[in-house]
């Protein structure tokens, strides 16, 4: 079977060990949100694809620093990987572990190649959308110093959902103004993104105002330090809507524990 690019046919299923191989060295130049998910949870750990064996048929995942991650290995549990571009979706077959790396402060996770990995043409990046009770204050700042304030709807690597009052929204433009959105979790941590407006749209019944915010990011870390607050959302998200213990995350999100001093919008 031909190598399939993800960018290209809407949907596809690769079996040939060489087009496998192809797809994941193509995940080793960092342009794709690259996820972990264990069978039996909802949750998407942030990993990197850093190198592949094609004669042994084995890749190499860059695991540093999720400590959660590291106690879920140990159960020998297989796992799926995702990667997600703006316009398409990849998603493996079962894998599974062959050896846990440690070197200095890195974590490494070799592991064989999947047998099968599908791709799937979508619109747009893995949002994380916020439940109730996980209120995230978000602030837009224009060039001269104008603000307005809103809360955090959804989350993805690429930019975010805002909801304000309707009345609010006065002074805000679309297309190539700039803007830096602030949020800020109640734990009290915050991010900061150069942003632009893209859409919007009112709810009349509830008087709510949704704009959608793209991020203006490129920079690898950046990217990354974005995802880590998108799956911080789902970890949390999914923790709380589950009735089913063992479908929970090891623990609660850090950034949802209240300090008391997140303001109020």
């Amino acid at each position: 079977m031909e190598t399939v690019a993800m960018s290209n046919a809407r949907y596809a299923e690769i079996e040939a060990p060489q087009a496998i191989a192809d797809a994941f060295v193509d995940l080793t130049r960092n342009a794709h949100e690259v996820t972990l998910r264990f069978d039996g949870t909802l949750i998407h750990y942030p990993v990197s694809v850093m190198t592949v064996d094609r004669v042994l048929g084995r890749c190499l995942l860059d695991i540093t620093g999720i400590g959660d991650l590291n106690r879920m290995l140990g159960a020998d549990r297989w796992f799926v990987l995702h990667a997600r571009q703006a316009s398409a979706v990849m998603q493996t077959s079962a894998m599974r572990t062959v050896e846990v790396l440690q070197r200095s402060t890195r974590l490494g996770l070799r592991c064989e190649l999947p047998g099968e990995i599908t791709f799937l043409k979508r619109r747009s990046y893995f949002r994380a959308a916020l439940g109730q009770g996980m209120r995230v204050a978000v602030v837009l700042r224009d060039s001269r110093g104008n603000e307005w304030r809103a809360t955090l709807h959804d989350l993805s690597i690429g930019g975010c959902l805002l909801s304000l009052p309707a009345d609010d929204v006065h002074g805000l433009e679309f297309g190539d103004v700039r803007y830096r959105a602030r949020a800020c979790f109640p734990n009290g941590e915050t991010f900061e993104a150069a942003s632009q407006l893209s859409h919007s749209h009112i709810d009349t019944d509830a008087q709510r105002a949704y704009i959608g915010v793209s991020f203006d990011i490129g920079l690898e870390k950046e990217s990354r330090d974005v995802w880590f607050y998108v799956r911080e959302v789902e970890r949390e998200q999914a923790r709380q809507a589950s009735a089913r213990p063992e479908m929970r995350p090891l623990a609660a999100s850090r950034l949802f524990e209240a300090d008391g001093d997140t303001p109020a919008v």
